[in-house]
């Protein structure tokens, strides 16, 4: 008889759905391994499992490759064709195993129909970049804080069940690049060239604000200019679109302070009569200043700063809205190209363009992205869903007992460091030294060298130079003792001055 229960495997089975490994699901609730993994994947233990020519790897194996591929997915270290055909080809040269693939690397046939077989487990995605801050500013610590916090702000206020009083605004560069998908050429042909305008290097910066049921605030544009902007960069815009320049392009304190003040309060107070409203964003320098502050406290306005490095997974546009906002803005920058016959997107024509956009914008994406951030309805849950592990690769944490397997996994994400890596770790911890250069010089690694030797030997001749012997120091010592004593000599005398000169503004009054 089983060992394990039906409610064990019940158990096993939610564990697995909550996020958890096979193998750490069937390790904790004592419900065999090859058990738990044959009902989670669906295999039939007593049927065939097709007829056909057999594959490579055994279903068994093809199970634990794909529980592998997952588990590094849930990580953050997704692996693409070529790092599934190293997988498999060291997986194979670990098992002592030959095959027809030459040096038992996969073909691309094989690839193909093995995420055939595996589609409704795993599909092909474009990678989304996840710095290490971030992976490591979203805990379980972080998220609980923050959605104990926001909820005790919405039942204070009497907002659980009014979205239309929440809110969330960011800004997103929007670029002039019209390359966003592949285009069809000759199979012959090496390149495939685009013509356009211009290079595609400017970026616009656009403030969007939006609340929980979907309704936009007209756009505010920053442009990258050092004196005032022209009308002509203002003309086309939506209706009540605001704009402003900075050096550098992007959002700064003061135009921030100044958009808040003339759009957003007079919009706030208007809409909602001076009840509560809750503004979310995160917490950069131009978004947290005093006078900000204070006029947010004047108008009945409760800012709900994200934490540090995690607006991907609780901003509600970053989770839903700027996406599909990039592929709009792709389609309408290459109907531009093609209707103005190849002129470029300078500040003229900017807000005509983001007037379509505007137009394409949908409230649904709004609404998803609020709920998919967990910020209304408040579901904090939403966010651990997207919480990804400590990225660990040692052989513990690996979702399977078969060593092998284990061994090929490690030497695919750990590889033995080359000498060139090692040299360059050093390099990036070695003490650094400044080397002096004229201005327009430049220099080799030789030269630089030679020079750092250079200075460091006029520095050991300087030194020889001063005094070492023992007796030079005590003189020296002495030297400076008597200069404090007179520096301190001259100082009494200074008082005295002092109380005349406070005698004589006494008499005087």
């Amino acid at each position: 008889m089983p060992k394990y229960t039906e409610e064990d495997l019940g158990r096993a089975k939610k564990l697995v759905a909550d996020g958890f490994t096979v193998y750490k699901a069937a390790k904790d609730t004592g419900v065999p391994y090859e058990t738990l993994r044959r009902h989670i994947f669906g295999i039939n233990v007593t049927g065939s499992t097709g007829s056909g020519r057999p594959t490579v790897l055994t279903r068994t194996e093809e199970d634990k490759l794909v529980e592998i591929l997952a588990y590094l997915a849930r990580q953050a270290f997704p692996l693409d064709t070529s790092d599934i055909c190293d997988l498999v080809q060291q997986f194979l040269n670990n098992l002592g195993r030959e095959t027809q693939w030459k040096d038992n690397r996969p073909t691309r046939f094989w690839l193909s129909r093995f995420k055939a077989r595996h589609a409704g487990v795993l599909a092909s995605r474009k990678p989304e970049i996840l710095t290490i801050t971030r992976a490591k500013s979203l805990t379980e610590e972080v998220v609980g804080a923050f959605f104990s916090m926001y909820n005790g702000v919405l039942v204070d206020l009497g907002l659980e069940d009014k979205p239309d009083n929440i809110y969330n605004l960011d800004e997103t560069g929007l670029s002039t690049d019209p390359r966003s998908t592949r285009v069809i050429v000759p199979s012959k042909s090496r390149d495939a060239y685009l013509k356009t305008a211009s290079c595609g290097k400017a970026t616009y910066s656009v403030l969007f604000c939006v609340n929980a049921t979907g309704n936009y605030f007209p756009p505010f544009v920053v442009y990258k200019a050092k004196r005032e902007p022209f009308d002509s960069w203002m003309r086309g815009g939506p209706p009540g679109t605001a704009y402003g320049t900075t050096p550098s392009g992007w959002m700064e304190g003061n135009i921030f302070e100044s958009w808040f003040q003339t759009i957003f309060v007079p919009e706030i107070t208007k809409k909602h009569d001076g009840q509560p409203t809750v503004l979310v964003y995160d917490g950069h320098g131009s978004h947290m200043t005093y006078r900000t502050a204070a006029l947010a406290k004047d108008n009945n306005i409760t800012v709900a700063c994200l934490p540090p490095h995690t607006s991907h997974a609780i901003q509600p546009l970053d989770v839903a809205v700027f996406k599909p906002v990039k592929v709009a803005w792709a389609q309408i920058l290459k109907r531009w190209q093609r209707e103005s016959r190849l002129v470029a997107v300078d500040k003229s024509v900017f807000p005509t363009l983001i007037s379509q956009l505007w137009k394409e914008l949908d409230p649904v994406h709004a609404v998803a992205g609020f709920r998919g951030s967990g910020l209304f309805p408040v579901d904090a849950e939403k966010v651990r869903s997207r919480m990804v592990g400590p990225g660990s690769t040692s052989r513990d944490d690996i979702p399977s007992p078969d060593e092998a397997l284990q061994d090929a996994v490690l030497s695919v994400l750990s590889p033995e460091q080359s000498s060139e890596t090692k040299a360059a770790l050093a390099n990036k911890t070695k003490r650094r030294s400044r080397v002096q250069n004229k201005s327009g010089e430049v220099l080799t690694s030789e030269s630089s060298l030679q020079r750092l030797e250079l200075e460091a030997a006029k520095r050991a001749e300087k030194g020889k130079k001063s005094p070492s012997s023992q007796q030079d120091r005590k003189l020296s010592k002495k030297r400076e003792e008597k200069g404090k004593k007179r520096s301190s000599s001259h100082k009494i005398e200074k008082p005295s001055a002092k109380r005349k000169v406070t005698k004589l503004t006494t008499r005087s009054k």
